[in-house]
């Protein structure tokens, strides 16, 4: 499995364009009916194999999406705030294919899954949204998967750590994930991810420590992501 691309959003619940699109009984219905949650990091926002109940939306925060199988965990994405969680997966199954754990402190919109569909039924401009942002999101879930697949290793790594770079606004991050996830969604060897991770260190180009990871050369892990 490939990691996918994230694109960072700054939004709350009522400055995204889904809200704007709902009228004012839709909008009262909508806070009449969901609810809001804080995280602190660490803690499970959704563990898999749990009825898709409710819609999620994060309003602050970085959220990682896992998936586990024959007790392997895979990180697959990481959504961070002015994204909907796993919206994908929320309407194709009863039982969610996939668990989110808070990154950072995450504070979470839970919408009943009825109310959305509600919503689709009776409001035609929403349900262009919703199908718009689908594709989107599959288009982009397969334009990743291919630019990943062309690329060696040293390229799928800086790609990643670009990412996650842009997803934390910070050149220093912490890793939302262990080497061995960091392998498996890229679909490489351990020790090949490791043996990169070191020689961009011993390059200058990051320092890393444990998790902890802060890029010094943007421009040289940009070129190495366009160019590997």
């Amino acid at each position: 499995m490939k990691m996918q691309g994230y694109k960072p959003v700054s939004l709350t619940v009522r400055e995204t364009d889904w809200y704007g699109l709902l009228n004012q009984e839709e909008k009262e219905f909508l806070t009449n009916s969901s609810s809001r949650v804080e995280y602190k990091a660490g803690e499970t926002v959704v563990k898999q194999g749990f009825a898709a109940s409710h819609i999620l939306f994060l309003e602050k925060g970085v959220v990682k999406l896992n998936v586990e199988n024959r007790g392997k965990v895979t990180t697959f994405k990481i959504v961070n705030e002015g994204n909907f969680i796993g919206i994908m997966c929320s309407f194709v199954n009863k039982k969610l294919d996939f668990s989110a754990v808070a990154v950072t402190e995450a504070s979470v919109f839970l919408m009943g899954r009825e109310v959305m569909e509600k919503f689709i039924r009776e409001n035609g401009a929403f349900a262009l949204y919703t199908v718009k942002l689908m594709s989107e999101l599959t288009n982009g879930v397969v334009h990743n998967l291919i630019n990943l697949s062309h690329k060696n290793v040293n390229g799928a790594v800086a790609t990643i750590l670009m990412d996650l770079a842009e997803v934390f606004r910070s050149p220093g991050y912490e890793l939302p994930f262990n080497r061995s996830q960091f392998a498996d969604a890229l679909g490489y060897s351990k020790e090949s991810v490791i043996n990169t991770l070191r020689e961009f260190d011993r390059d200058g180009i990051l320092e890393i420590s444990g998790k902890n990871v802060y890029v010094k050369d943007m421009d040289k892990l940009s070129s190495i992501a366009r160019n590997g």
